[in-house]
């Protein structure tokens, strides 16, 4: 897919030394200006055609690998280097691994200026078998009608036979819905629609339809456009629950999943850990790190629908959950009562807002734990868990960069980053 023999004034040749945490590798050019380059890996060498130059660095794209990585494998999906779900197909999955603990090195280093030297960075936890782990799959829908994943950096959607990060049951759902679609509601096969599919580990879920507006922003649920998913033949169970807005969800319209031995009920555009076997791995290390003996007050910032608080509720005295998204809320609050947990309680808001006045009110965290979007905390949320001083904190990351300037703005406030 990179071969070939052209090369002209525009054309250099390029040795990877670094990679970007989106993939592309990284080298310098003979004046040494950074040079970005989607599916060189480092160590190789390639012939690369520039198709963006910027005063700092530029962007180019692969024609020819004169130097193999001893790494690289042949990328197992048919389009992979053109769908932008993937980045790193073509280097062994062992490699990927140490190359995120390396992400995370690098950011805590020149991101967040802090030490290395006195900070724990284990080694990543990586899969047994990574493929067909996600229960989410958000499709798109072009201007020409194709619904797939977007193509890297455009609004082009990608269609493809098969997807390996999903279950063959989701693939044989879009599959069927597909077909379901262009037959009952061909109106969705116009830009604007994207279709996103659940699913748990009992094979259930969820397929939600919606639109956008003129400015992008999400306008509604198409009405008929919300399905539940059951069975093992594909399409079996495609049953409409029509809903015209956001402002409700009929009853019965759940994604459920259960987490570590508790049972959570998912609004359809709730938010959910798309990797289930490592959401597991995940909370048990952010419970290993919180240090519970049963006598804590928690504070859970940014709590969702409260997969992580009811954890650490069942072992704490008292837990918070503070999450913006009102639909979320009011699936931590149900979950709550589904589970038996009497000692959290959940507050609507920005964590930001809600922080200072639960500590003026006097109820003061011995932990916080953090899990915010991958913008990270924002920078009075931070003033004000400085302000909270609880004696530990446990921050869940998406984004190396956030998390690294966040340690950073914390250090700075006086907490020593451990591990």
């Amino acid at each position: 897919m990179f071969e070939t023999s052209i090369k002209d004034q525009n054309t250099v040749e390029i040795e990877a030394t670094g990679l970007s945490s989106d993939g592309s590798g990284v080298g310098r050019d003979e004046s040494g200006l950074t040079t970005f380059v989607f599916g060189l890996l480092p160590g190789e060498i390639g012939l690369i055609e520039i198709v963006e130059r910027k005063k700092k660095w530029q962007r180019g794209e692969l024609k020819k690998i004169l130097r193999p990585n001893p790494y690289r494998i042949s990328p197992p999906c048919s389009v992979f280097g053109a769908c932008g779900g993937c980045q790193l197909q073509h280097m062994s999955y062992e490699e990927t691994l140490k190359w995120k603990k390396i992400w995370v090195e690098e950011a805590l280093r020149r991101i967040g200026k802090l030490n290395l030297d006195e900070i724990k960075v284990h080694s990543t936890l990586g899969m047994d078998n990574p493929w067909r782990y996600r229960n989410k799959a958000r499709l798109h829908v072009d201007r020409e009608g194709k619904i797939g994943y977007y193509q890297q950096k455009t609004k082009t959607s990608i269609e493809f036979s098969d997807c390996l990060l999903i279950s063959e049951r989701m693939k044989g759902w879009i599959k069927s819905a597909k077909d379901n679609l262009k037959n009952h509601q061909p109106n969705i096969f116009s830009e604007g629609f994207n279709l996103t599919w659940r699913e748990n580990k009992n094979g259930e879920g969820l397929l939600v339809i919606e639109r956008t507006n003129d400015n992008g922003w999400f306008k509604a649920i198409e009405p008929n456009g919300l399905f539940e998913l059951k069975g093992d033949i594909p399409g079996s169970g495609l049953k409409g629950m029509g809903q015209d807005s956001l402002s409700g969800t009929k009853e019965g319209a759940y994604f459920t999943e259960n987490i570590l031995g508790l049972n959570y009920r998912v609004s359809p555009l709730s938010f959910l850990q798309v990797n289930s076997i490592q959401t597991e791995i995940l909370y048990k290390k952010a419970l290993e790190y919180a240090a519970l003996t049963g006598k804590e007050t928690v504070f859970d910032l940014y709590c969702g629908i409260g997969t992580m608080t009811l954890h650490f509720a069942r072992k704490a005295r008292k837990t918070i959950g503070i999450e913006e998204n009102p639909y979320a809320v009011g699936d931590a609050k149900l979950n709550a009562k589904i589970n038996g947990i009497d000692n959290v309680r959940f507050i609507q808001g920005k964590a930001e807002n809600q922080l200072a006045p639960l500590v003026k009110s006097g109820k003061k965290p011995d932990v916080i734990v953090l899990d915010p979007p991958r913008a990270g905390v924002d920078p009075k949320g931070l003033e004000q868990i400085i302000i909270a001083s609880p004696k530990r904190i446990v921050y869940v990351s998406c984004d190396p960069g956030t998390l690294a300037r966040d340690l950073g703005r914390l250090a700075e406030g006086g907490y020593t980053v451990k591990e």
